[in-house]
């Protein structure tokens, strides 16, 4: 997973601007957990930034291995942790949840490599209008590059965003 990951212009969040996906391994003091700081930037690795989240994987559990999702209150200092994974674990960036209870995501091995679900049943949230929306998200990891989808759906299961045939987006690996 650590590692670059681009996307195509026509992939990104907005037509025409690619997205840019950094991954490293941070350091944290919430034991059995490995953690992992995400960034994506529009047009490339010192573009726009576009959202960021911090990952903690629970090691403890067995699978499907668990992971939350956090956010940084400060998103303009969290960017450091690519240059100091050690930050977090120094106390120097607060963190609030991103996500619902029942918005994390279940990781398993398949035959393509590791599958992240997010399940729209269990993960409810309020849209910025106030509205209730189910989110759906899966990721796929592997050599090769990362495989994304998100879509949102209205309380009835009409698609409110995402891709509408459930194919994942491809972003090639650039970098280790």
């Amino acid at each position: 997973m650590i590692g670059d990951y681009q996307s195509a212009p026509s992939d990104g969040a907005r037509e025409g601007r690619p997205i840019h996906l950094r991954i490293r391994r941070v350091e944290s003091n919430t034991p059995n957990t490995v953690t992992l700081y995400s960034e994506m930037r529009h047009d490339g690795p010192e573009g726009e930034l576009y959202r960021q989240r911090l990952y903690l994987f629970d090691v403890a559990s067995r699978s499907p291995l668990t992971m939350q999702a956090l956010s940084f209150t400060d998103g303009q200092a969290a960017t450091a942790l690519v240059a100091d994974p050690t930050l977090l674990r120094k106390g120097a960036l607060a963190t609030r949840a991103s996500m619902e209870q029942g918005c994390e995501t279940r990781w398993r091995r398949t035959a393509e490599g590791f599958l992240g679900v997010i399940d729209p049943a269990t993960c409810v949230i309020t849209g910025k209008r106030g509205d209730q929306r189910r989110i759906e998200g899966r990721t796929l990891f592997n050599e090769r590059g990362v495989g994304q989808l998100e879509r949102g759906y209205d309380l009835g299961g009409t698609l409110l965003f995402g891709n509408p045939t459930g194919e994942l987006y491809f972003w090639p690996r650039v970098s280790r």
